[in-house]
């Protein structure tokens, strides 16, 4: 048995976990960034006024809405959350919140 293969392979191998991990992270970083800075448009620029009258409700209107700048935003998942916490605490309707993170 070979003692040189007994340690490169595990080190090969957590080497090249280790850069697979750094490449997954890489290509969701614009996601992330996107996305956690439109919640933060969202927190400081848009009124609590504008955002009740934009998803006042669960009607066929606001869930349009959403449904479109959930598409638009095409964020990923945990900043999509962030952003649907970012319209409720604005006074967007929840049901409205939840649809734009399906998209």
């Amino acid at each position: 048995m070979d003692t040189i293969n007994l340690f490169t392979e595990p080190i090969s191998a957590i080497a090249h976990a280790l850069w697979m991990a750094f490449n997954m992270f890489w290509e969701i970083l614009w996601a992330l960034i996107l996305g956690f800075t439109l919640s933060a448009i969202i927190q400081a620029v848009v009124s609590k006024s504008e955002m009740v009258r934009l998803m006042p409700d669960d009607a066929t209107g606001s869930i349009a809405r959403a449904c479109g700048l959930g598409a638009a935003s095409s964020s990923c998942s945990y900043a999509a959350v962030a952003i649907a916490r970012s319209i409720v605490r604005k006074g967007g309707n929840f049901t409205a919140a939840m649809v734009f993170t399906c998209f």
